[in-house]
């Protein structure tokens, strides 16, 4: 019974660990000059009537998104350190690699961070030559809200 607890705890313990790095992550790519960054509140969200992206209706989600956070640069050593953040976050299995797509030279690829059923933070991030772009998405929505958007995508087209 003992090593169940110890177990319980050394688990709880790395998982806090693994979320404290990832929210450093974005605190350095915050402070660093040559990273543009776009924060969207939940109280912004809140005011958009239609929330609607490259077809994708995001409208059934405003009420359970917290915040859009978008990091991007073009200066190589910007680049180089939002790549090594993302390696670190990928590292700290709290997040897993939901998709992943190359195009030529463009690598895109979608994380996700979930608590019991539901996505709390989803990350993609944009990787080609010239630029490097990190999209982040925070709330509290389920698989199924994911594939109501996409459904809602395939009927507009």
């Amino acid at each position: 019974m003992k090593t169940k607890i110890v177990i319980t705890i050394i688990m709880l313990i790395c998982g806090f660990t693994g979320l404290h790095a990832q929210k450093g992550m974005f605190d350095k790519l915050s402070d660093n000059d040559n990273v543009s960054i776009v924060y969207v509140s939940k109280a912004m969200l809140k005011m958009m009537p239609n929330m609607e992206t490259g077809g994708a209706n995001l409208k059934s989600l405003a009420g359970k998104l917290e915040q859009i956070e978008i990091y991007s640069s073009e200066n190589k050593d910007a680049i180089t350190t939002m790549k090594t953040e993302i390696e670190g976050l990928t590292k700290s299995k709290a997040y897993e690699t939901l998709m992943a797509i190359k195009d030529k030279k463009d690598k895109i690829t979608f994380y996700a961070h979930k608590e019991n059923n539901n996505f709390k933070d989803l990350v993609m991030f944009i990787n080609d030559p010239e630029e490097c772009t990190i999209i982040r998405i925070m709330g509290n929505f389920t698989a199924e809200d994911i594939q109501k958007v996409m459904e809602g995508e395939k009927t507009d087209k």
